[in-house]
């Protein structure tokens, strides 16, 4: 198929995810390192970053020799059987996880570590408000929706009655107008008028990102 095609099967067989910004958007057929070739030879500059959670570069050859190495001796097996990697991770996980938090669960998207974060929390308090920030994403599911305050990323109004959102503190755009340097604790102040202001104080849990975006 020619990169005309590509694109024709993708409109007819794919839902768009989000709105694209360009009206034939390259057909990418291989990456190495920053780099990234399209289907007619075009080569690109990778300023994307695997959205955030695949930093290490295209076909990194020391990752890509791991996942060929444990596929070659057991690509899956229901969690219900602990495995050796699994326990690996899970460790050194732990290791450098600030404080007391020394148990994994693992999950196959953020979307589900989000849902499970808030049933535990909720499970654990007996609380089932939660607070969002602003310009915050959570996933695709209708819980992460609702959670999620960008409406690029809301589909359809929110369900969940019981999110509340408070300011972000993204300093570059301050929603408060004020200089980083001396804005003090104006963003802790919000969580805490909104906790106060619209719902019971019986609070589950806060989700919060240390770097906003998806």
């Amino acid at each position: 198929m020619n990169s005309a095609e590509v694109r024709q099967k993708h409109k007819l067989h794919l839902f768009p995810s989000v709105a694209n910004f360009y009206e034939e958007p390259a057909v990418l057929v291989e990456g190495k390192g920053t780099r990234l070739k399209d289907l007619d030879g075009n080569s690109y500059l990778d300023f994307f970053g695997g959205i955030l959670t695949v930093s290490l570069g295209h076909a990194n050859e020391e990752v890509n020799g791991a996942v060929i190495e444990q596929l070659g001796r057991l690509a899956h097996v229901s969690t219900l059987y602990p495995t050796v990697p699994i326990v690996e991770l899970a460790e050194k996980l732990s290791q450098v996880t600030p404080g007391k938090l020394e148990k994994c669960f693992f999950t196959a998207s953020g979307t589900e570590a989000d849902e499970t974060a808030v049933m535990l929390a909720q499970v654990y308090t007996g609380n089932m408000e939660l607070i969002g920030l602003r310009h915050g994403y959570s996933g695709r599911s209708a819980l992460a929706q609702a959670l999620t305050a960008h409406s690029g990323y809301r589909a359809v109004p929110t369900q969940v009655a019981s999110i509340k959102h408070a300011v972000a503190p993204y300093c570059y755009r301050c929603p408060f107008k004020l200089d980083p340097k001396d804005c003090g604790t104006a963003c802790a102040d919000d969580v805490e008028d909104v906790i106060r202001t619209t719902t019971t104080g019986k609070i589950a849990g806060m989700l919060a990102e240390p770097i906003m975006g998806v």
